[in-house]
């Protein structure tokens, strides 16, 4: 019967042309096309949910300051509660602003904050973004016409990725592989950093309120809208809007433990399978480490951190550069361990922290 350390050189060789899969999986979302907008556009509402955001916010209102929308749009910043300078730098932007000194029974943060902000809106079109990303010029008006041209209902887009540092790159390379390798977009899948949707769509559907303590509320949103028929597809667009999810290694912790261990409760079957994913892929350091204490199978451990590697180029090189797909099993053993704490967290009722809130 083949031991443990038998069978960690096959689950990596197995693991390997799996992330070749997942980065494929990736791409063939559709992207949302780079086009000029000559028409007029309907009213777009831009809602930004903000908590404790001041350092963030002046890039985001920058940015949205200056974007060309052919139509009258509106900005509004709802302030979860927060401690620091985010109500007064919204105002001096001319933004609206929804307060929010309470969270009631049965809501979390983020959904009650959204869907107070959907409540104030007045635009056909409502588009929540965070506050921590920035938008290109014209990114919005072509979500809105491409939307709009498609006869979409919505539309929801991961945007280009901005790591502040190298284990940023490593978590956000491996996580990014583990979600697509069982992600299926026709599913109905939403990336909370950017939803577009028709305001008449939003209010037939009970919007974030169907998901109001749900702590990945973007993807089980989409789950939601697609069972109710809605056609709001997930695309690609690395130059819509940019995001810089976490600004140190404690951002980065918490937000990989709580969309490790959220996201995998809506996979089904599929969160056992990404699992092993991950778990394949971090195997070269168990590999190595056991050839070095017990003197053999080390040519066996380099090949197979050598595929490991080899797969990861594609993912490394849309997070920065090839030359960290070397170190992908040092990201995959970082998402395994945040996402086994939050797991621990949820099972434990001690909750995930995020914007200091137990979620």
């Amino acid at each position: 019967m083949p031991n443990l350390i038998d069978i960690w050189p096959l689950m990596a060789f197995l693991s390997a042309p799996l992330a070749v899969i997942s980065e494929k999986r990736y791409r063939s979302l559709p992207a949302i096309p780079s086009c000029a907008i000559n028409s007029p556009l309907p009213t777009l509402s831009i809602i930004v949910p903000a908590r404790n955001e001041a350092a963030n916010l002046p890039h985001l209102l920058s940015s949205l300051e200056a974007i060309d929308y052919p139509g009258p749009f509106e900005l509004i910043v709802v302030d979860d509660n927060s401690s620091d300078g985010t109500s007064d730098l919204a105002e001096q932007a001319g933004a609206k602003i929804i307060h929010l000194d309470y969270l009631p029974p049965g809501w979390l943060g983020k959904p009650h904050a959204c869907h107070h902000g959907a409540q104030a809106a007045r635009g056909k079109w409502l588009l929540f973004t965070d506050a921590d990303t920035v938008h290109a010029v014209d990114g919005p008006a072509r979500a809105v016409g491409f939307a709009e041209m498609q006869r979409l209902d919505g539309l929801s887009a991961f945007i280009k990725q901005l790591p502040s540092g190298y284990m940023d790159r490593l978590g956000l390379m491996a996580a990014y592989a583990g979600l697509f390798f069982t992600l299926q977009p026709d599913q109905g899948v939403l990336n909370g950093q950017y939803i577009l949707i028709k305001r008449t769509v939003y209010e037939e559907s009970g919007g974030f309120g169907l998901v109001a303590s749900e702590p990945i509320e973007d993807v089980a949103l989409g789950r939601h809208l697609r069972a109710r028929g809605y056609d709001i597809p997930i695309c690609r667009s690395d130059d819509v809007a940019t995001v810089r999810m976490y600004s140190d290694r404690k951002g980065l912790w918490q937000g990989l433990s709580r969309l490790g261990s959220g996201t995998l409760s809506w996979l089904g079957p599929g969160a056992i399978l990404t699992a092993l994913f991950i778990t394949g892929i971090m195997v070269p350091i168990l590999a190595v480490a056991s050839a070095l204490r017990q003197g053999q199978k080390r040519i066996l451990s380099l090949v197979v951190w050598l595929s490991v590697a080899l797969s990861f180029i594609p993912w490394a090189r849309r997070f920065g550069s090839p030359w960290l797909a070397p170190l992908a099993p040092i990201g995959a053993l970082l998402v395994q361990s945040a996402g086994m704490w939050g797991l621990l967290g949820r099972l434990s009722g001690r909750g995930v922290r995020w914007k200091d809130r137990s979620v």
